[in-house]
């Protein structure tokens, strides 16, 4: 794993590179070990102490372009740098190392691959000036010739297999290496590109949820309003209607709530504080809100709590109980029951809060803290849009804890909580 860190560090992070130029990186790295491989080859197999000396001086020379690249971002320069000095150290080692008696031919396969990897465009370009500098060298040696270094056939015969072992597994490495990097960024761009397609369709929701569901209970809002200032009605309609009036409000506002909420913690602005509540005075708090609405059904909760220091975000857990508690009540039946327990079980605290009202229904199971989920009317014909619990979920999860429930059509539903203890 650190030799594999040590790579990613040399060539670039692909936070700050883009694959061209990691590839470039990688190829400078490719070459400098191609050519210290050369200088100890040529010094000590073949024993041709100019080739040692041309590879040492290009392996300096990449060495600059690789600093160039890598650290001074000039990536055109290291670019067209690193193609000529191919051209130029392949000459010579052709010269030095026998011509077509050689193997340097070889080398000339494997330059083609790495030239094509580094440079973006008109890469037919240095195919033809492959071609051209190849037929140049044959030329130069039909008429003037080249030096001979080969003793006997035996030797020529090791150095050529040595180099095409050597050429072989290089070339082996390099488009391994290029492969690799080509799988991971497209794993990667697909995950880019699943992640903008969850996020269109959330933000596709979202602008549903403000388009219809706000709008409809402003335009009734507006609509009493409209009533009540030019209509003349009796003692017993006006009080209808200022009920009514009073339910769309206080929905549109706990609504407005969770929805700045929600949005808050998906642009990630919201930053989990923890500290040690005291679960009795926080239910104390978030009950006196929703009283009025258990009220009007005439639904008792009642409160079972075993433990009562939970460690967790304080306004976090509040919405998550508020939302939960106001689920409750709104798919209970009149003169309903609502039972809050806690407990510690197996280092962590379990807060649960049971209804016996409608249940839900099976196939809304899967979805309930999901973003697709559908709100379906409360006992009451109370309205609202499924994004309370998609909250709680994200909420609970911030704060490493896990939420989930039991639900049986018709008898009703217990969501659970669990917190860690530390």
């Amino acid at each position: 794993m650190s030799l594999v860190k040590l790579w990613e560090r040399l060539r670039g992070p692909s936070t700050e590179f883009p694959l061209e130029k990691r590839i470039l990186n990688s190829g400078g790295l490719f070459s400098m070990c191609t050519l210290l491989i050369f200088v100890v080859y040529d010094s000590y197999v073949v024993v041709l102490p100019e080739l040692a000396i041309a590879s040492f001086i290009a392996f300096l020379l990449q060495l600059f372009l690789y600093y160039q690249s890598r650290f001074r971002r000039n990536f055109a320069f290291a670019r067209y740098g690193f193609t000529v000095l191919s051209y130029i150290f392949l000459a010579i080692n052709y010269y030095y190392g026998a011509g077509i008696d050689g193997p340097l031919l070889f080398s000339f396969f494997l330059s083609l691959i790495v030239i094509i990897f580094i440079h973006r465009t008109h890469r037919y370009i240095y195919l033809l000036l492959h071609v051209l500098v190849i037929w140049s060298l044959l030329y130069f040696e039909y008429r003037y010739g080249v030096p001979k270094v080969y003793h006997s056939p035996a030797e020529r015969f090791l150095d050529i297999a040595c180099i095409i072992a050597i050429m072989l597994s290089l070339t082996y490495i390099l488009v391994g290496g290029v492969i690799r990097s080509y799988n991971k960024e497209r794993r990667l761009a697909q995950e880019r590109a699943e992640a903008l397609q969850l996020l269109h369709q959330e933000n596709n929701r979202l602008f549903s949820i403000i388009s219809h569901d706000l709008r409809t209970p402003l335009n009734s809002i507006q609509g009493y309003l409209e009533l009540l200032r030019n209509h003349s009605l009796t003692e017993m309609d006006r009080s209808m209607l200022e009920g009514q009036l009073t339910e769309l409000t206080n929905g549109t506002s706990e609504f407005l709530g969770n929805l700045l909420a929600w949005s808050k913690s998906q642009l990630e602005g919201t930053k989990v504080h923890s500290l040690t509540i005291d679960l009795t005075s926080l239910l104390d708090s978030v009950l006196s809100s929703v009283s009025p609405m258990a009220a009007k059904k005439q639904v008792l909760i009642k409160k079972e709590i075993l433990c009562t220091q939970l460690i967790s975000d304080l306004e976090m857990t509040r919405i998550v109980l508020r939302n939960l508690l106001t689920n409750a009540i709104k798919y209970s039946k009149p003169n309903g029951e609502i039972v809050i327990k806690s407990w510690e079980e197996k280092e962590s605290f379990i807060l649960s809060i049971q209804d016996f009202g409608t249940g839900i229904a099976i196939e809304r199971q899967n979805t309930i803290f999901k973003h697709q989920a559908q709100s379906v009317p409360g006992t009451a014909n109370e309205s609202g849009v499924g994004l309370g619990l998609v909250l709680c979920a994200d909420f609970v999860a911030l704060q490493n804890g896990k939420i989930w429930f039991e639900s049986e059509l018709g008898e009703g539903t217990t969501f659970f909580m669990a917190f860690p203890l530390k």
